[in-house]
């Protein structure tokens, strides 16, 4: 059997020691404050980044809410395009194909032709507003 002394020995052979590692109380010390001071540093740079974003995010709704140059010009010319002739013809097609969608599911209820015209002009005219119905002739001229 092994001596007690010789057991130890062993055991300490196993054991892996860290290179440099402190030993004293003093060292071990001065070490625990160093950490609380780089982390301390860490987060007053965390801090810093941070109101750094917030800083850039402000100056970049600021730049986006500030009056460009020129910007009624820009306003002026969009409102001439949305009344350009391109944009009333799409929105002549939209009703026309709203007309005749009405116009053919009326027809599918069992409605008369004269009748289903009235009713799609109707439907029209509630969900475009009146000035987009059309007389009697006109819907037999579209929906014949």
């Amino acid at each position: 059997m092994m001596k007690k002394k010789e057991k130890k020995k062993l055991k300490k052979k196993d054991k892996i020691r860290v290179p440099g590692a402190v030993k004293n109380q003093a060292d071990i010390q001065d070490l625990k404050q160093k950490i609380k001071r780089l982390e301390a540093e860490l987060k007053h740079c965390e801090n810093t980044i941070e109101a750094l974003r917030h800083q850039v995010k402000d100056n970049k709704t600021e730049k986006s809410k500030k009056r460009k140059p020129g910007n009624s010009a820009v306003k002026s010319l969009r409102a001439q395009q949305s009344n350009t002739v391109a944009v009333a013809q799409r929105n002549a097609w939209k009703r026309h194909r709203y007309l005749r969608d009405r116009y053919d599911f009326h027809l599918e209820n069992s409605h008369d032709k004269p009748s289903a015209r009235d009713l799609a002009d109707k439907d029209l005219r509630q969900e475009y507003g009146e000035e987009a119905g059309f007389s009697k002739q006109e819907l037999e001229h579209i929906l014949s």
